[in-house]
């Protein structure tokens, strides 16, 4: 392979501080962009809400020619948000889903769905009808929200292909960076930033990333990752040439624990620490 490089970050948490991105990020990118590397993005976000996050820095984030990993890595599109790549839910783990949520109804309050369209409307179901209001004014531009059952919330999942379904934790459900495997499927659920998150186990962001070593020819040695989180681990656990975690404090410790050879790992405390150490990098 060529030696061109590649750079992927996360976004929540390792290069946005609550939707914010630092000057030092954008600085950082600047420099890696200016030594040849190619930068995007890798997130749990769908492309419309990694679209909003980035907002007036999508151009500076992800490169002209670069593919985006969104949904835990389940999905790939490209900068217009044309799925190239999907690893969608089937039924049977649709109805497991829908199951599971059901009976855990008491600590969820919003599931959101995207389809493959990148101008569809992210669906967004309330379990309180009270909520709709608030989530319209909140999300309204880009979702559609609803209030039904749990049966006719699954025949809404059948209205196009899905990758990802996520489901927003009550406020007194404090689970931070735990990952769960179904055992009647192939499911895997990730804990993280009060959400929960539903996906094909096949489906990760290391999976993704190596799609990306394929596509733009660029071997894993070559690529700079940075993460935060617990779904950030499989693809922090690749043989890149840089491995940077983003964070301090006992959430990041759980993180760590997870890594493949952490001696090696790359430590930040925060996004705007990132951003000035990605200015710093030689090579």
């Amino acid at each position: 392979m060529s030696e061109k490089k590649l750079a992927v970050f996360d976004i929540d948490g390792t290069i946005a501080v609550h939707g914010a991105i630092p000057d030092s990020i954008i600085a950082g990118l600047e420099t890696l962009q200016a030594k040849g590397y190619l930068t995007t993005v890798s997130t749990g976000r769908s492309y419309v809400r990694a679209q909003e996050a980035l907002g007036d820095n999508f151009d500076k984030v992800v490169s002209s020619n670069s593919l985006i990993i969104v949904e835990h890595g389940s999905k790939i599109v490209d900068r217009e948000g044309h799925v190239v790549y999907a690893d969608y839910l089937k039924s049977n783990e649709l109805d497991h889903i829908v199951d599971f949520s059901r009976v855990n109804k008491d600590m969820i309050r919003l599931i959101w769905f995207g389809s493959p369209d990148p101008m569809g409307r992210i669906q967004v179901w309330c379990k309180y009808p009270e909520d709709i209001e608030k989530e319209i004014a909140k999300r309204g531009h880009y979702a559609e929200i609803f209030h039904c059952s749990f049966e006719e919330l699954r025949t809404r999942l059948d209205a196009f292909p899905i990758s990802n379904v996520s489901a927003k934790l009550e406020a007194f459900v404090s689970v931070e960076n735990l990952k769960l495997r179904f055992t009647r499927s192939e499911i895997d659920i990730f804990f993280q930033d009060s959400m929960m998150e539903y996906l094909r186990n096949i489906a990760d962001k290391s999976a993704a990333v190596l799609y990306l070593e394929k596509h733009h020819n660029i071997a894993v040695e070559n690529m700079l990752i940075a993460g935060n989180a617990i779904n950030d681990v499989d693809m922090l656990n690749l043989g890149a040439g840089k491995r940077i975690l983003v964070g301090v404090g006992p959430n990041t410790e759980v993180v760590m624990g997870y890594l493949i050879r952490p001696e090696e790992v790359i430590r930040v405390e925060s996004p705007e620490d990132l951003g000035n150490y990605l200015q710093r990098l030689e090579a």
